[in-house]
């Protein structure tokens, strides 16, 4: 099953806030923000060791030693070298606007305004150095200050969709709630948008006593067929719970925890509801609603990948609200992806021990320990978790995946195994867990327990790419159900026909029913999407010798080898340098 294992290697690792995997499931209605541009660019890739901060490396050196922490993810490295840098050359316009950005990327709020302040003196004009101005004179509550920088923010780039927010919660704490509404209004929006203005426009409203005017806005805004963004939930469950509508507020948030059933938010919503205690509003204040504001753009962009700006709005969240604990959440995950361990764990520290997000903070603490090699303490602190909370599956889930992570496939389908047994009626949430309890079982060689478990995710959720492509590719490595195991796989990559390891999977199921011409296409066309993978250029070598192009075949089996292939893959390839494929059928010749 060695194919079939290995084209699921992209499969993105649920995050423990949603208990779903990144990129999947319902989207906040504000997720067209997929298409803007990143502010802060960050490169990726490796580069040659260079100068580090500890060493005498001059003006350029520590430059060129700050790139290098930067293409590494070291925010905070990079942030120090490039202060040197700047004091050696303070000259150097460029300089001072990368030193800006990343003191307001780390959180160095002080620093950051007085570096703003002295890039205008300079005649340096950044749109995000007038928006970090406006918020700290929010957090002082000069909100004609506030207002004065966001007039030069508009119309500047994707950080101008903040702006009519920001702007709304300015007048608020001028002027009062009907000033504040009435900005949002007159602002122009998407759907997507006009609807983030409306949540905020109900709050206003509830913060204001207006409790039946916030009531008719939420109540539109939140639908039973769709998941809504948990902090939109969290406001209506408090604006139903203050017009005396608790029943429907406990109906509200269990149909969302139908879409998100390990949302610790919705259950201690529902807990609360059920206590029959008093649902506190999401923020108490102008200051607050800023806060809230940039931290759901920071959560949609996130999950959109746009990391650089998803950070630069959680930062701001965070100079707004120090006890913001989503927007903490956010810095934590960012710096987790960046595997900069250090601040994954300050930014989870000012997660308040009493917030509702307190257990994902605990979630991601364990990732952090696994991230830093102490992967015991993160079992163990998995352990402890599944313990307390009996009811929830999510710690368990994540225990799972440590175990797969590292392929020892028996623990971590007692780990699925637990999980599901506290499933009492599957959902479609449960998609994924039915899915990674199936190739654990796969993989410990228990085939019809496996191919009953893929069926349920399937049953559950339909359309879910990763798991067409792994039951797909497992019936057609098995000889089993072909027909409809390659429409499955054609429906596959229709859903991510981005998704090299997909696409891959399709060519060589091709190339394992004998179908050498089709398999090319697809392979080849997995080799663009994923060029450094060598299983797949190593696949597109069997293919070529199959068709008779000999020579190309050579080549990808040598590129193969490049690419640092695993010892048991190398020495094929190595075989089949040295004889080819001989004339025999494909079957003998799995990759």
């Amino acid at each position: 099953m060695g194919q079939a294992r290995r084209s699921v290697k992209g499969e993105p690792f649920p995050q423990p806030l949603s208990g779903q995997p990144r990129g999947r499931g319902p989207r906040p209605f504000w997720s067209f923000l997929a298409s803007l541009a990143l502010l802060v660019g960050c490169a990726a890739g490796g580069t040659p060791s260079l100068p580090t901060a500890g060493q005498e490396a001059g003006p350029a050196g520590n430059y060129l030693a700050g790139m290098h922490a930067l293409r590494a993810g070291d925010l905070r490295a990079a942030r120090d070298l490039l202060e040197r840098a700047v004091a050696a050359d303070p000259g150097d316009l460029e300089l001072r606007r990368q030193l800006f950005r990343l003191q307001l990327a780390t959180g160095e709020r002080q620093k950051a305004v007085a570096s703003a302040r002295e890039l205008f003196d300079l005649g340096v004009d950044l749109a995000e150095a007038h928006l970090l101005l406006a918020v700290d004179a929010a957090a002082r509550e000069d909100w004609s200050g506030a207002r004065s920088e966001l007039e030069r923010v508009a119309g500047r780039g994707a950080i101008d969709l903040a702006v009519p927010l920001l702007d709304a919660w300015a007048l608020f704490g001028l002027e009062g709630a009907e000033a504040g509404v009435r900005r949002l209004a007159d602002a122009d929006a998407s759907e997507g948008v006009s609807r983030l203005h409306d949540y905020h426009a109900a709050m206003m409203r509830a913060l204001a006593g207006d409790i039946e005017g916030a009531r008719r806005i939420v109540v539109r805004l939140v639908r039973q067929s769709e998941a809504a963004p948990t902090r939109l939930v969290f406001a209506t469950a408090h604006i139903l719970d203050r017009a005396g509508e608790r029943e429907r507020a406990l109906g509200i948030v269990r149909a969302q925890l139908g879409f998100v059933p390990e949302n610790a938010v919705l259950r201690w919503l529902e807990q609360q509801l059920l206590a029959e205690t008093a649902i506190p509003p999401p923020f108490q204040d102008a200051t607050g609603g800023m806060a809230d504001a940039l931290t759901g753009l920071a959560q949609a962009l996130a999950e959109e990948e746009a990391r650089d700006q998803a950070l630069l709005f959680a930062r701001l969240a965070t100079f707004l609200d120090p006890k913001q604990a989503d927007a903490w959440l956010v810095v934590a995950r960012l710096a987790l992806e960046r595997k900069d361990l250090s601040e994954a764990v300050e930014a989870l520290a000012q997660v308040p021990m009493d917030s509702p997000a307190a257990w994902e903070a605990r979630l991601l603490q364990a990732d952090a320990l696994v991230e830093a090699g102490k992967r015991e303490e993160a079992v163990a602190l998995l352990e402890r978790m599944a313990a307390e909370r009996p009811a929830r599956i999510d710690a368990l889930l994540a225990l799972g995946d440590l175990y797969r992570r590292e392929e020892r496939f028996a623990e971590a389908e007692k780990a699925y195994a637990a999980a599901l047994a506290r499933v009492p009626q599957p959902t479609r949430a449960h998609w994924r867990l039915f899915y990674v309890h199936g190739i654990s079982l796969e993989r410990t060689g228990r085939w019809p327990e496996a191919e009953r478990q893929f069926l349920k995710a399937l049953e559950l959720e339909p359309e879910q790419p990763f798991v067409l492509n792994y039951l797909g590719y497992s019936w057609v490595e098995k000889g089993m159900h072909l027909d409809r195991a390659k429409e499955m796989l054609h429906r596959a990559v229709e859903l991510r026909p981005r998704d090299g390891f997909i696409v891959d999977s399709l060519g060589w199921a091709y190339y394992q029913l004998g179908e050498y011409e089709r398999a090319v296409e697809y392979l080849e066309r997995a080799v663009e999407l994923e060029p450094g993978d060598p299983v797949i250029n190593d696949h597109l070598g069997d293919a070529y010798w199959r068709v008779g192009r000999r020579r190309e075949a050579r080549f990808q089996w040598e590129r193969a080898l490049s690419l640092k292939p695993d010892s048991e893959l190398a020495a094929k390839i190595e075989g089949k340098l040295r004889a080819g494929l001989g004339d025999g059928p494909s079957s003998v010749d799995r990759g």
